[in-house]
């Protein structure tokens, strides 16, 4: 996506033979790239969490907010598949001008990759619960 930019910049301004549809594919990479990095970042649990407070609590609180904050995520989650899935269809009929393609692609990327994030939520959630953690089983 950089290169893409970095090209179309180039043939714009000093080449003056400007790529139309660059501008509109890196559009569409950002939005899928930061909702997939969004999941591999919940699945490999490298999103910045503040345990500050909570590792001085009791195991039982500990545990007992977790759940909390886990519920909270869920319900996020869920708010971004139905709201994604209502713009999508709201803007399947648009197109991309150059691309000529729907503009939904761009914004299924919310509701897809909020579908993936609320499973590896669960499935963390789930090995939480069975007392497995990442480490013992390598990975997700």
């Amino acid at each position: 996506m950089t290169v893409l930019v970095f090209v179309s910049v180039v043939l714009r301004y000093i080449l003056n033979s400007p790529v139309t549809w660059s501008e509109e594919l890196a559009s569409l990479l950002f939005a899928w790239l930061t909702f997939v990095g969004a999941y591999v970042g919940f699945r490999t649990h490298s999103h910045i969490q503040i345990d500050t407070v909570t590792m001085f609590l009791p195991v039982g609180l500990r545990s007992a907010i977790r759940r909390i904050v886990t519920a909270g995520v869920l319900m996020v989650l869920g708010i971004f598949i139905w709201q994604g899935f209502s713009l999508v269809m709201t803007t399947w009929s648009l197109e991309f001008p150059a691309m000529e393609i729907s503009r939904g692609y761009l914004y299924l990327s919310l509701p897809l990759g909020a579908c993936m994030m609320l499973v590896a939520v669960l499935v963390s959630s789930r090995r939480a619960a069975d007392g497995r953690s990442e480490d013992q089983e390598g990975g997700c």
